[in-house]
């Protein structure tokens, strides 16, 4: 049986959501930010550094590839932040009986076999509307912020994990929830936890 969930997302597809509603339904813990908060408190440093760097651009810096001592990069805290967080999503899940949203978790579980991890995707309408009603904003901002957020998360994923964002081969499911609607998904998951 499975009893741990990761959920990556498109921005405004509401897998978030649903991933909220499947921890309350199961009662599962559900992790987000918190995992944002316990990287700051380890490590002394303000939550908000460690949000920026979830959020800052990555380049790969091939000098460095080649001759790690001998190059300083600028990634070199969001790589290490990035490693704490997999080592504390590994520990974390030992617990049992949880959701985590984000963070790379289907990567850093791979290999765990009571791990669930699905990825959600939506018409883009879909997601404008989801997003306008949120951030109550027009259409075209709402746009261009799905657009930035999901190159964000594309970059960072594949940064950290060297795998392709959003791609299938990466989950067990890959869920529309513009298709199926937010209800409908919560009833999936739960039946395939069960």
């Amino acid at each position: 049986m499975k009893n741990i969930v990761t959920i990556s997302r498109e921005y405004g597809s509401g897998g978030y959501e649903v991933g909220r509603l499947v921890a309350a339904a199961m009662n599962y813990k559900f992790y987000d930010k918190e995992l944002i908060a316990h990287i700051a408190d380890k490590f002394m440093i303000s939550e908000s550094y460690v949000a920026a760097t979830e959020d800052k651009p990555i380049r790969r810096n091939i000098f460095h590839e080649v001759f790690p001592v001998l190059a300083k990069t600028e990634n070199e805290d969001a790589d290490y932040i990035f490693r704490e967080q997999g080592k504390f999503i590994v520990q974390l899940v030992e617990e049992g009986n949880c959701v985590i949203a984000g963070r790379r978790a289907d990567y850093y579980l791979k290999d765990n076999p009571n791990a669930l991890h699905l990825f959600f995707y939506a018409d883009t309408d879909f997601k404008i509307d989801r997003v306008c009603r949120e951030l109550n904003c027009s259409r075209e901002e709402a746009l261009q912020k799905i657009s930035e957020t999901d190159k964000r998360r594309r970059t960072s994923y594949e940064y950290v994990t060297g795998r392709k964002w959003a791609d299938r081969h990466n989950y067990d499911r890959m869920i529309c929830t513009s298709s199926l609607g937010l209800e409908k998904c919560v009833e999936e998951i739960i039946g395939l936890l069960g």
